[in-house]
């Protein structure tokens, strides 16, 4: 799982983590764009503009466009994959790297065999 991806910081490094993942034994991947509920959203913008100045408003800007113009978004079916230009974007980069770093990969049987049947 790829949590949170945060636009602008390191929604560029989706395929370079894909391909490590894969490297090292993940047969697939999913991805959470971030959000910032709550008294993090507060926190997380405190942070940026201390520690990325420059980036600060870019960044904010890039995860308002991915949740309706908020930093926040509890929409079902949208609060962990977002909408917009910016998510679509992260979302056509997952799809990708999951075609380039996973394409001969299954997920393994379930192994049923170790667990006791189910008793009444």
């Amino acid at each position: 799982m790829l949590e949170p991806i945060i636009p602008g910081i390191n929604s560029h490094e989706i395929l370079n983590l894909a391909k490590a993942v894969s490297k090292n034994g993940a047969v697939s991947m999913a991805f959470t764009i971030v959000r910032l509920n709550g008294a993090i959203g507060e926190i997380f913008t405190d942070w940026i503009k201390k520690t990325l100045p420059n980036k600060a408003d870019k960044v904010l800007h890039q995860i308002q466009d991915c949740h309706g113009g908020s930093l926040n978004d509890s929409r079902f079916g949208v609060l962990g994959k977002g909408e917009g230009k910016i998510a679509t974007q992260i979302q056509d980069m997952v799809r990708l790297a999951k075609r380039i770093c996973f394409k001969n990969k299954e997920f393994p049987k379930l192994n049923t065999h170790l667990h006791e049947p189910y008793k009444d």
